[in-house]
């Protein structure tokens, strides 16, 4: 019913969802959509995530697509990101792609990445 192929994406499957009355104290990371209604003390490393209206993540952000409808305390790190008009981000935005709705809260850096450079592999030699 809520898998990502249904939306079009690569078929990650069913989202894991925080309940509204949920708070999770640890961080959450793995290869999934994640859709967060509750509250989430640590960080977050998924495919894709979705902050809720009423949602609080206090934490750093590092997802492929991130929406914001709800509070981040924390940096984002995101390929896609996404602010709605009642999101209100406390910290710096790393991006590929941004896009901020009329009314939305941020207070921090906004940080265009370009994506060649974040594909970049730094190799250095110890020989002179």
């Amino acid at each position: 019913m809520f898998s990502k192929n249904e939306r079009g994406g690569a078929g990650k499957g069913v989202p894991s969802i925080i309940g509204a009355n949920l708070t999770v104290n640890g961080n959450l990371d793995g290869e999934a959509v994640i859709q967060v209604e509750g509250a989430v003390e640590g960080d977050v490393h998924c495919d894709d995530l979705t902050v809720g209206r009423e949602a609080k993540v206090r934490g750093q952000i590092e997802c492929d697509s991130v929406r914001v409808h709800g509070t981040v305390i924390g940096e984002i790190r995101g390929r896609c990101v996404s602010l709605t008009a009642s999101a209100r981000v406390i910290g710096d935005i790393v991006h590929e792609e941004l896009s901020i709705e009329a009314g939305a809260y941020v207070e921090g850096q906004l940080l265009r990445r370009d994506a060649q450079q974040s594909r970049l592999n730094l190799v250095v030699n110890d020989e002179i």
